[in-house]
């Protein structure tokens, strides 16, 4: 899937950035070509630009994440816009002058606008954007230490210490023999919460696990 959108994006960027600055925009495709979160976020934004003008992206940073899903802001020629981008895709959800919408502030554990602003301030003293795949989940990109997406292959079962996406747990929990819906979904959830969800540790549970599963819970 990488490979594919990294061929498209160089398509983008000779219709989305002016001449003068599509090298510069090629440039931080290549420095971050093995990283899927930033190609998601590069096709996202190169294929529907949001003022719908030419613009180049200057400068990345990533200020937040929960549960393999990663903020991210995109300083450009002309304004600046957060994303919301995981293991799957990227979307805008507004720019830095709006601020961010109260749904994702508590999403990321801010009660509001100002608490996040009072933690990252003008985004004037944070590093750039670096790729650190090493000690994330390779399945779901969370980091070190946090909760995986539900429904990561790579998350440990709680109960028995297998696979959560894979082992009998889940349905023995619902009393069931499947799981169809996202009601049960979200039931197992707060079940699987209740008990204490295992976070990701890079040095025990990375090499072991493959990058992606069949049996997921969603």
């Amino acid at each position: 899937m990488t490979t594919i959108k990294q061929d498209d994006l160089d398509t983008f960027i000779d219709y989305a950035v002016e001449p003068e600055d599509r090298e510069k925009a090629r440039a931080m495709i290549r420095h971050f070509s093995e990283d899927p979160l930033v190609t998601n976020l590069l096709s996202s934004f190169y294929s529907s630009l949001p003022d719908a003008k030419e613009d180049c992206i200057l400068q990345i940073f990533q200020p937040e994440h929960h549960q393999g899903t990663f903020l991210f802001l995109i300083r450009t020629n002309l304004s600046a816009y957060f994303y919301m981008v995981n293991a799957r895709e990227a979307k805008l959800v507004a720019t830095e002058g709006e601020g961010l919408p109260q749904e994702i502030l508590e999403f990321f554990g801010f009660a509001d606008l100002e608490s996040f602003q009072k933690k990252h301030g003008d985004f004037g003293n944070h590093p750039d954007y670096q790729s650190e795949f090493a000690a994330t989940c390779p399945a779901c990109y969370t980091t070190d230490g946090h909760l995986h997406e539900l429904g990561c292959p790579v998350e440990v079962c709680p109960w028995c210490d297998g696979q959560l996406s894979g082992c009998n747990c889940r349905f023995e929990k619902l009393g069931i023999t499947e799981i169809s819906n996202d009601t049960q979904i979200q039931t197992f959830q707060k079940i699987v919460e209740k008990k204490g969800r295992i976070p990701f540790d890079a040095a025990l549970h990375r090499p072991s696990y493959p990058t992606a599963g069949d049996d997921k819970l969603e």
